[in-house]
């Protein structure tokens, strides 16, 4: 197992089609963990969207701090962790659309990416973006 570097955690990141499982903490302090969609734009920020009324929704609304873990499940095993901060929150139609069709190509293919970018930013959906404050990346697990 190596650490990897910024440039491999990128790469990684969008890499193929990894879902992020995402952690936020329920008003009880459990911790609420689910699987995401997402992208990253251009200042490493972790974008993705979900309902307004959806329990990560209320949770990071709460409080802002939030856990996301990436794996690649095929041998040799590599993952990358984020613990961040929630900076933006919004349900501007216009740029949840924007996001939402980005993402819906990367997990859809190009050619569904309308249709689901519409649905993914339909009334009551928003916008988050996630800024990074502790990132680590693990390659090569399984490596003898």
């Amino acid at each position: 197992m190596s650490e990897m570097t910024k440039d491999e955690i990128k790469k990684f990141l969008l890499q193929g089609t990894f879902t992020g499982k995402l952690g936020t903490i329920n008003k009880d302090g459990t911790p609420h963990v689910v699987p995401i969609w997402y992208t990253v734009d251009e200042e490493d920020k972790i974008i993705f969207n979900t309902g307004d009324k959806s329990v990560k929704a209320k949770n990071i609304r709460r409080d802002n701090r939030v856990r996301l873990c990436i794996d690649d499940q095929t041998p040799l095993f590599s993952f990358v962790t984020i613990d961040g901060i929630v900076e933006l929150i919004s349900n501007e139609p216009g740029e949840v659309y924007k996001w939402a069709k980005i993402i819906a190509a990367r997990y859809m293919g190009n050619d569904k990416s309308e249709v689901y970018g519409r649905r993914n930013s339909a009334e009551g959906e928003l916008l988050i973006k996630i800024k990074p404050v502790r990132v680590i990346g693990q390659k090569n697990i399984a490596r003898w």
